[in-house]
């Protein structure tokens, strides 16, 4: 089975590089960046999300993408049902944030407008790798510098010219079968958000990750991957 992985907003198609190999064996995998992450650089104008992850040379695959790529993944969906055999929406919410969230997200801005990438970047890795539990200092060292230097990459390919074209999601009209995946150390926004999610699209099932925040795949890529080939095993 085909299945295209889609990163989230404060990393890039590198954030997969502990899952992608394990679901190999077994299934053809597309990990992809996203327009200003990684070894994508934003083109001017506005840019269809939905038409980036439908990319890849694939009839019909599972889409699974991370925060940001979750909002990409369900565009594909709608945009192209036929070509979406189910989703997974990892760390997913599409329907607003707190205000604790939208504060650092303002602070992260004028950080980045002031050019202090490092310091915006340690502010991202504070609020999405260790989330709002734990201290920055309790996850791995290794980790928080991977996460680090890919929102520092997207820092240095933003451009004013370029957007992401706005799409109404109408979660009626998805008819995948859904896994939710999300971290139990993550913002309450996004265990919100999952319970609207289980009750609005009529196939849908969730699994939490205990010890983890809003990045599970790179948290914990073996249980990751195993939670993954579990679902794409009862799609067969």
């Amino acid at each position: 089975m085909d299945v295209v992985l889609v990163h989230s907003g404060v990393t890039d198609s590198r954030e997969w590089d502990g899952v992608k190999p394990l679901l190999e064996p077994e299934h053809s995998v597309f990990a992809l960046d996203l327009p200003g992450h990684g070894e994508r650089a934003w083109e001017p104008g506005e840019v269809s999300l939905a038409d980036v992850v439908l990319e890849p040379d694939f009839a019909r695959a599972v889409l699974a993408g991370v925060s940001f790529g979750a909002r990409a993944v369900l565009e594909a969906a709608l945009q192209a049902p036929e070509r979406v055999a189910a989703l997974v929406l990892v760390s997913a919410n599409v329907f607003g944030w707190s205000e604790e969230v939208a504060a650092n997200g303002a602070r992260e801005e004028e950080l980045f407008d002031a050019g202090r990438f490092d310091e915006a970047a340690e502010l991202m890795v504070a609020s999405w790798l260790a989330g709002p539990h734990r201290r920055p200092e309790d996850v791995d060292a290794t980790l928080r510098a991977r996460v680090r230097a890919m929102q520092v990459r997207a820092y240095e390919l933003e451009r004013a010219d370029a957007s992401v074209k706005r799409v109404e999601l109408d979660l009626s009209r998805v008819a995948s079968p859904t896994l939710l995946i999300r971290g139990a150390l993550d913002f309450d926004d996004v265990a919100r958000a999952s319970e609207r999610f289980l009750r609005e699209l009529p196939d849908a099932r969730e699994v939490v990750f205990a010890d983890c925040a809003h990045l599970p795949a790179m948290e914990q890529p073996e249980r990751f991957a195993a939670v993954l080939l579990e679902f794409l095993a009862t799609l067969r």
